[in-house]
């Protein structure tokens, strides 16, 4: 009922029908929310002041930006209306904890940070020096409780009141609040403004982004993102404009928001890499791992063998595929979150809180599990490629670990917390560099709440679909400079997200390496025709290019253009003389074109140029086929069926053979491998009737093979 509502709602809203859009909001507003309906009926009476004053005549050159006005409360009112009816009985998360925060008014967010700040003070070195261990951790307790109810309060709160707003950007700008508080509030306000939205929450974060703490700016510039994405529409208001020009002037703001989007853009590769792991590097390594434990008969000889190990590695294909899955890591890519996707149901993540809690090692989980020797829990606080979840998920389960298990891991983190240090007492990793490790680690923590908490189905997930700057209204100045939008169409690209490459590279002014990335984009997209001419542009801006060549030519045979392909793949054998692929490609285009001859003669050319390759015995045979040579295309089929495996349509062209060449029974055998449905068999041999009759095939005998038992 609600989305219906919400729909004709947006609809009128998009025609332009806003006094359509209010009548429905004062049909559906209840009529126990007096100061809803006030404000619906103040902004009712703005726009029909707007059109009174229009009807004057007169000029009104901020008629657009009031407009705007009325739209954006309007959508608010629409936010409210929904959320006072759903809020009754909605089962949710998101609604039961609205209801419980609305029995407790006296709760407001200043009553519960101000709450927090004394529990914290209480829990402080200094007050708790001469307290029992269990005192100690009643206290801790204490503290994560008001935390996770001040979580809760800016969660729900909405509409955000300008008192709200300004205790959350007095606590959170004070560096001597604890940095934990001040991070999990930044991302209670994300949910809130990813649930409903609401202009000033966002530029509560929007302020927030221009704090000096790399930490604080990374999470409030991740969640304004978010936002914006979410709400491209509503948030492209003049505020919200006033504000990102305030923020541009400082030149972090643009780099950090460059950062964020190809962060964002990033987790789209996260399912593609869990994929890799589970189904193709560790079937590869159980596979190897006896022959592994063969050569090393001593496991301390591992590095004497490393050589040897190498060779294995490379000889499986897993050496490139580990290499690939490095450089990804490298650039920001999440290769943990298969292995700790299992190891989110400890009763700590029942809470979204949990999930975006940096780690801490005065935790009371951590201490419960670590006791008072924090080794372990410093190293893993260090750790640079692990999000807070993850480690939060290695803290709780270290005690289920086997004890060999538990020690490679830990060499691990040791040898990476090494790197790390290494790296920063060489001066290796600049700001920026450690911005994008903080921005990766909070994306993937945000990854893994949409993903993998309990209760995800309640919420909306920003990363469902594809998160392009070009869809972003308010961050077009963020990306006007043509290099920035060549350099997203570049990322785009090299992620092989096709269609978000060619919406960045048709706004840059294309060169000849454009024009091939974009005719690549279109034919991953078949799209070959457009494709195509991508390529002749291409091909014109640098010419005889063999690249450009075989690709315009496999561009034109796809889009059934076989003569244009013909054109292409000759200028390339004129480049490339007796290239065997070439040959192929000219041979399968005669061949569509009906010169047979040809044809077999450029197959024949391409099993000369390359004796080891069994791709031209298929061509060969098929022509020799159609063109009444039968021996011939017996002998290459013969050959055919020892040196690679047939297929389906093998099979079919098989039996054609021998039908043609009288040999029934054979025939029937073929027929039958290709398919033992008479319909299917049936089809396929009407479909090749016109070749059949051309070999001297009784055409009326095909439905009699097909019904044949």
């Amino acid at each position: 009922m609600t989305t219906d509502y919400r729909t004709a709602v947006e609809t009128a809203l998009t025609d332009g029908r806003l006094k359509e859009a209010f009548r429905l909001l004062r049909q559906m507003t209840p009529g126990s929310a007096a100061e809803l309906r006030r404000e619906i009926e103040n902004a009712a009476e703005d726009y029909s002041r707007i059109i009174d004053y229009a009807m004057t005549g007169n000029p009104d050159p901020g008629r657009e930006e009031q407009l705007a006005g009325i739209r954006s409360r309007i959508y608010s009112a629409l936010d409210l209306t929904i959320r006072e009816k759903e809020i009754i009985d909605t089962p949710t998360l998101y609604y039961n904890t609205a209801r419980t925060e609305r029995l407790r008014p006296a709760d407001t967010i200043a009553a519960l940070i101000e709450q927090m700040t004394q529990a914290s003070q209480a829990a402080s070195p200094f007050a708790m020096a001469s307290l029992s261990g269990a005192e100690r951790q009643n206290r801790r307790r204490a503290v994560e409780s008001a935390e996770r109810r001040v979580f809760e309060r800016v969660w729900v709160t909405v509409p955000l009141s300008a008192d709200d707003s300004a205790k959350i950007l007095d606590f959170v700008s004070s560096d001597e609040m604890p940095e934990r508080q001040r991070l999990m509030i930044i991302s209670a306000l994300t949910l809130n403004a990813l649930q409903f939205y609401s202009e000033r929450t966002l530029i509560t974060l929007l302020r927030i982004a221009a704090a000096d703490s790399a930490s604080i700016r990374v999470r409030a510039t991740v969640g304004a993102v978010l936002v914006m994405a979410r709400w491209p529409r509503r948030s492209n208001t003049l505020a919200i404009r006033n504000i990102l020009a305030t923020l541009r002037e400082d030149g972090r703001w643009s780099k950090d928001v460059e950062l964020t989007l190809l962060q964002l853009i990033r987790t789209a590769d996260v399912e593609k890499i869990s994929r890799q792991m589970q189904e193709e590097i560790i079937p590869e390594m159980i596979k190897l791992r006896p022959d592994l434990y063969k050569r090393i008969d001593n496991p301390e000889e591992m590095i004497e063998m490393n050589p040897e190990w190498e060779e294995m590695l490379e000889k499986s294909g897993l050496q490139s595929k580990l290499e690939k899955l490095s450089e990804m890591q490298t650039e920001g890519g999440d290769l943990f979150f298969s292995a700790f996707s299992m190891l989110k149901s400890y009763p700590f993540f029942n809470h979204p809180s949990a999930w975006f809690m940096p780690f801490d090692t005065d935790r009371s989980e951590v201490i419960d599990v670590l006791g008072h020797d924090m080794t372990m829990g410093e190293m893993v606080r260090m750790a640079p490629t692990m999000c807070d979840g993850d480690k939060y998920s290695f803290i709780l389960s270290i005690n289920q670990l086997p004890e060999a298990h538990k020690q490679a891991i830990t060499r691990q983190i040791e040898q990476a917390n090494i790197n790390l240090a290494e790296m920063t007492g060489a001066e290796l990793m600049p700001e920026e560099q450690a911005r994008q490790n903080l921005l990766a680690r909070y994306v993937q923590d945000l990854y893994r709440f949409f993903r993998l908490f309990r209760r995800k189905g309640e919420f909306i997930d920003p990363f469902a679909r594809m998160i392009n700057p070009v869809g972003i209204p308010a961050l077009a100045p963020d990306f006007r400079a043509e290099e920035k939008i060549r350099l997203v169409g570049e990322f785009f690209f090299k992620h092989e997200h096709w269609q978000e490459a060619l919406d960045m590279f048709r706004l840059v002014t294309p060169d000849a390496q454009i024009w091939q990335k974009t005719g690549l984009a279109l034919r991953k997209l078949r799209r070959h025709l457009e494709a195509a001419k991508a390529f002749e542009k291409a091909d014109m801006l640098r010419p005889d290019s063999p690249w450009t060549l075989r690709q315009l030519g496999r561009s034109f045979r796809a889009a059934g253009m076989s003569d244009k392909a013909l054109d292409a793949f000759l200028r390339l054998d004129a480049l490339e003389p007796d290239k065997a692929e070439t040959a192929l490609s000219i041979g399968y285009c005669y061949l569509e074109l009906g010169n047979y001859h040809e044809a077999l003669h450029n197959f024949y050319k391409a099993e000369f140029s390359d004796e080891s390759s069994a791709k031209p015995l298929r061509p060969i045979a098929w022509a020799a086929f159609i063109n009444g040579d039968f021996e011939t295309s017996r002998k290459y089929y013969d050959r055919l069926m020892t040196r690679m495996t047939p297929t389906q349509t093998d099979y079919l062209n098989m039996g054609h053979l021998a039908l043609a060449m009288g040999q029934m029974r054979e025939a029937l055998n073929f027929y039958r491998l290709y398919s033992p449905d008479p319909v299917k068999l049936l089809e396929a041999l009407r479909a090749d009737s016109e070749i059949l009759e051309g070999v001297g095939v009784d055409l009326t005998i095909l439905p009699l093979i097909a019904d044949y038992e």
